[in-house]
């Protein structure tokens, strides 16, 4: 059965070639698409004719007084998996339209086509993503999951790890078209999973293998980044979780969010075996983040200017002379600075102690996203 929703938009499609009227209409001779909106939802005799005979149908003057609801020109039955679908209908003189109408009728039927492939491409992606979902975060490796694997014809056996993307941008990526990727060259194998996952995420399940070094494995999936950044036009991260096994990937998976949190601008993909003090930030509540941070700052963040300090001199790693110069201020200017900071949190800048401190809340009221008053 033809959609309406298709029908409307193949009458689109069909209407920038040719001048004259057209309809859809369903097997049962419902017109469910016209370019003249008063004919929408009329009985049309002749196009269910054409469907019942699956064949053309010539509409004459004399057929419009016998016939109900048609108008002369010609119905065209239209097939898929050869079977009647529906008809298309082409208003004219009869001798006009007939040279171009076969024409028509296989566009249309390839448009029709080209719906059920999408159709089915939308139905396999949603069916993995939903497998990876519930693998993943839900079910994990139980029986159910393996022989929803075997139906998918996904092999369970082999090691993967979890690589998780995400798209900077506040725009939400349609699946239907951004996320249709086949035309890029991303050199995944047949065994690696690539699905949606939210509205500005995907995620990879890459098929370990051992004899890629760190590096290669690296620069492998730098270009994948850097292909997803050219094709969507904007920033991407990666976060990478360890390799595991089907019973462990929910680690893997758990690992991939932890690196993917600790991404930056400036430090886009991040294999979660490389974070040192981000594990630890990423596992403190944001209510006690924001406590910490609250304690210790409160007094400073009323003069914003030695917060930009504070924040400049751990950029620039503790030198007075190059915060200094980044600020465009005088060195004695720093020292004032600093020696107010100590003074208003009661620290003292020369204590490991107290500057790992100083250095966390500042952390903390980053990662914690909170504006504190």
């Amino acid at each position: 059965m033809l959609r309406t929703s298709l029908a409307k938009k193949i009458i689109r499609e069909v209407k920038n070639f040719i001048e004259e009227d057209l309809i859809m209409v369903d097997t049962s001779g419902t017109i469910i698409a016209s370019t003249d909106p008063d004919r929408l939802g009329n009985y049309h005799e002749g196009a269910f004719l054409a469907a019942s005979e699956k064949q053309m149908r010539i509409i004459s003057k004399q057929d419009e007084s016998i016939l109900t609801g048609v108008k002369a020109g010609i119905n065209l039955p239209l097939f898929h998996q050869h079977k009647v679908v529906g008809v298309i209908g082409i208003t004219g003189t009869p001798e006009n339209v007939l040279p171009y109408g076969e024409l028509i009728k296989k566009m249309t039927e390839l448009l029709i086509q080209e719906n059920h492939y999408q159709d089915q491409f939308e139905w396999e992606a949603r069916s993995l993503e939903t497998f990876v979902f519930d693998w993943l975060l839900k079910d994990g490796p139980s029986t159910s999951i393996k022989k929803r694997a075997e139906l998918l014809g996904i092999n369970m056996d082999v090691n993967r790890q979890v690589i998780l993307i995400e798209f900077q941008t506040d725009e939400v990526l349609m699946k239907t078209k951004t996320w249709h990727f086949s035309e890029l060259n991303l050199e995944l194998k047949d065994e690696d999973i690539l699905v949606q996952w939210g509205q500005n995420r995907m995620i990879l399940l890459l098929t370990s293998n051992e004899s890629l070094t760190r590096e290669a494995l690296f620069t492998f999936l730098k270009n994948i980044q850097n292909q997803l950044q050219g094709y969507i036009g904007t920033k991407v991260f990666m976060g990478i979780g360890n390799s595991g096994s089907f019973s462990s990937l929910k680690d893997s998976y758990t690992e991939a969010e932890r690196a993917l949190n600790a991404c930056t601008m400036d430090g886009t993909l991040i294999f979660e075996e490389d974070l040192r003090l981000e594990m630890i930030l990423q596992a403190i509540p944001v209510k006690v983040k924001k406590e910490f941070a609250q304690r210790l700052l409160t007094p400073i963040l009323a003069e914003k200017e030695l917060l930009d300090t504070i924040q400049m001199y751990f950029t620039h790693h503790l030198s007075l002379k190059e915060t200094a110069q980044a600020m465009h201020i005088h060195i004695n200017t720093l020292h004032y600075r600093l020696r107010k900071v100590e003074n208003l949190a009661g620290l003292e800048l020369k204590k490991p102690r107290d500057l790992t401190t100083l250095y966390l809340a500042c952390a903390l009221l980053e990662d914690s996203t909170i504006i504190i008053q």
